[in-house]
């Protein structure tokens, strides 16, 4: 339970003294992240001795150990946030704790306010921690307010992906869409991408900065977005049979594709056009409606048929599939965690997470609930939480490290429409997009109000609402 500075006389009146000891360093303070408490303020916790300054400062959040270390040394010494911050790490990331360490070597994780703390692991720990308690003291008095809205999709969106260069892509209808939020209002639309004949399922960004998408139409599409208008579209791969789901791409620079023909096809990009399939995965019975790849390499698809499947490329195509697990639903979304385990999402307004190193039937050790309604989408967040959204209009933030039942550390709703798709951007933000025709922009560490920071909105049409494809009856 976090305690406020000003709780701690209530919680030990005994103890409080009016004045310090001797040789202590109060006065001492710094402008550096915020607030500082004044010495005064601090002279009677001074008094106190140190095996119980340290058990007060259990109960105290990060934030109010740091304002109060920048007080006194010797308060920095037993408020030791480090060592608080290793014990955090530890409950955050646990075995994948490498992993976490190899996916932040680039970035920049902002510092923890008055500590020098050099570990990017505990300053990710901290941000996390940090964010949490901001989003559990909104509660339901969040303000989530569009600051701005753009003109573009006139229909709903159902895909949005990050772009490297910090630009956004989405598609809706048969259409792709370009996006620069950093541009002024009414010309952030920086780009429309056409050559799709039928609605859009998917779009990612590739490696080298390229897009893929995938259709209706039943093609995959590749596209150059340094090419001039109208000669953006540098490759159409076709083969499926049906409506084409989902495209990743591996580490080698290959695309996978999933479709309603119950196939996965491997595209090799350097092939002649029309030898662009390599690999067909043959295994499913019913609608393939992701594929993804695994940290080991393998891939993991999801499908109708209530299956998850794993695949290693490794092997010739027939023996490709090295497992089936069962999973008693329908599931449209399915995410590799650092740690191994897989997260999926499913009609039933579930995530379940999903252990592959336990015994057949055992592979279940998380269940979240919370969404009313089919959940479309899950996303792993930079720092190790999920984001999820689905048809009942909102957005989740899960993290699992909490018991169970408190995992969901906020829900977002401002969407008017069922949410297709959630991703993370750089600086604790995420965007989704919607059968509304926009696409949200959200800032989860803000620090006067969590809230939508920028809607990319098309204009009202008399068009009818794209049909929800991935509802069976």
């Amino acid at each position: 339970m976090k305690r406020n500075i000003a709780d701690i006389d209530t919680m030990y009146p005994d103890h409080y003294q009016a004045t310090s000891p001797s040789g202590n360093q109060a006065g001492e303070t710094t402008t550096e992240g915020g607030s500082v408490v004044p010495p005064e303020q601090v002279s009677p916790l001074l008094a106190l001795p140190n095996e119980l300054l340290i058990k007060i400062s259990d109960y105290l959040s990060f934030v109010d150990v740091s304002h109060l270390a920048t007080t006194s040394k010797r308060l920095i010494t037993l408020f030791n946030t480090e060592e608080k911050l290793k014990k955090l790490a530890l409950q955050y990331y646990g075995s994948a704790s490498d992993v976490y360490r190899k996916m932040i070597e680039n970035r920049d994780i902002p510092a923890v306010p008055g500590n020098e703390i050099y570990d990017p692991l505990l300053r990710l720990a901290y941000h996390r921690y940090v964010s949490n308690k901001y989003l559990a003291s909104l509660e339901s008095n969040t303000l989530q307010t569009a600051v701005a809205t753009l003109n573009g999709h006139t229909s709903g969106v159902i895909s949005v992906t990050l772009l490297s260069d910090g630009r956004l892509a989405s598609c809706a209808g048969q259409t792709i869409k370009v996006w620069d939020p950093g541009k002024p209002h009414g010309q952030q639309c920086v780009m429309t991408l056409h050559g799709h004949t039928s609605l859009l399922s998917s779009v990612i960004a590739l490696a080298d900065g390229r897009l893929a998408s995938c259709s209706e139409d039943k093609t995959v599409k590749v596209w150059d977005l340094s090419k001039p208008d109208d000669q953006q579209c540098v490759a159409t791969l076709n083969g499926h049979t049906r409506e084409v789901d989902s495209v990743t791409q591996l580490p080698d620079g290959r695309l996978v594709s999933c479709s309603h023909d119950g196939t996965i096809k491997v595209w090799d990009l350097s092939k002649p056009n029309g030898q662009e399939c390599v690999t067909t995965l043959n295994g499913h019975t019913n609608w393939v409606t992701c594929v993804t790849t695994l940290p080991d390499g393998r891939l993991a698809s999801c499908s109708l048929d209530e299956t998850i499947k794993l695949w290693d490329l490794g092997k010739p195509a027939g023996e490709a599939c090295v497992a089936t697990l069962n999973a008693l639903r329908w599931m449209f979304t399915i995410t590799p965690l650092p740690d191994g385990r897989l997260a999926f999402c499913s009609h039933d307004g579930s995530i379940k997470v999903r252990d592959l190193s336990k015994p057949n039937g055992q592979e279940c050790v998380v269940t979240l609930n919370g969404h009313t309604d089919w959940v479309k989408s899950i996303a792993l967040l930079p720092d190790g939480r999920l984001a999820s959204c689905g048809d009942d209009q909102t957005i989740k933030v899960w993290d699992l490290s909490k018991p169970n039942g408190q995992q969901c550390v906020a829900t977002l709703k401002e969407h008017t429409k069922d949410v297709f798709f959630v991703t993370p951007l750089p600086g604790g933000r995420l965007a989704s997009c919607s059968l509304d025709e926009t696409i949200k922009l959200w800032d989860l560490g803000k620090p006067d109000e969590l809230q939508c920071v920028v809607t990319l909105n098309g204009q009202p049409t008399s068009c009818s609402p794209p049909r929800k494809r991935r509802k069976i009856v």
